[in-house]
Formats: C-alpha cells, sequence, structure tokens
C-alpha cells in the first residue's frame, strides 16, 4: 500500500488523531493518540492535555462509534476554546436529549485535532 503526503491550505499543518474508549465515570481509555492525555472531569465532559506545545490550534472533529452504533444516535460533541498556555482542550458529549453522557463500555470517540507550526498560519 502507497501513502501520500497531503496537501491543506494550512501551512506546517499537524494533525493529532485519538480514539477513545469509554469507561462510564472515569477516565476513558485512550486507545490511539501520541503525546496526549485524556482526563473526565464530570458527566459526558472531557480534557486533552498535549505534554508538549502542539502549535496554534486550527479545528477539531469528533466521530462516534459503538458496538451497537444505534446506542449513540443523535451524540455531538461541543469543544471549548483551546488553551494555549496548559496545551488543553475540552470538550463536552450530549446524547440525542442535549443532556451531557458520558462514553460507556463499548463506545467510542474518533478525534481528530488540528494544529500548525508554522506561525503564518493564524
Amino acid at each position: 500500500m502507497d501513502f501520500y503526503q497531503s496537501k491543506s491550505s494550512i501551512p506546517d499543518e499537524r494533525k493529532y488523531r485519538i480514539r477513545l474508549l469509554g469507561a462510564n465515570g472515569t477516565d476513558p481509555t485512550e486507545e490511539l493518540g501520541q503525546g496526549v492525555a485524556v482526563t473526565r472531569s464530570g458527566e459526558g465532559a472531557y480534557t486533552i492535555t498535549w505534554s508538549d506545545n502542539p502549535g496554534t490550534f486550527m479545528g477539531w472533529s469528533c466521530n462516534f462509534g459503538a458496538a451497537t452504533p444505534a446506542d449513540l444516535k443523535g451524540y455531538t460533541a461541543v469543544r471549548d476554546t483551546y488553551d494555549t498556555s496548559a496545551f488543553t482542550l475540552a470538550f463536552v458529549v450530549y446524547d440525542s436529549t442535549f443532556t451531557a453522557a458520558d462514553l460507556v463500555a463499548n463506545q467510542y470517540a474518533d478525534i481528530t485535532v488540528e494544529f500548525s507550526t508554522n506561525s503564518q498560519a493564524a
């Protein structure tokens, strides 16, 4: 299989890919992700922390998966602003009734966070 360098309108873009496995009521299990730690601070509330400055925050996306996909019908995640001094990004997961909800066993969040290491990016 061949892999190719991706193109972007953002100079020196870096993508951090993170996969979380739910653990209802406690920190999720991080199945993918280098240089980050993810903690739970309340019902459905999570924080991603980078061990080093990843650069200028450009954006994020979050998708869900589950052993029983219908269990996550209507779920969404909303991020806070990126904290440039603590290298953190907080987000909350909401269920279909717009109530904050933990990811539980066999539920996943696949997250991509984009940064740029180019000072001209922002």
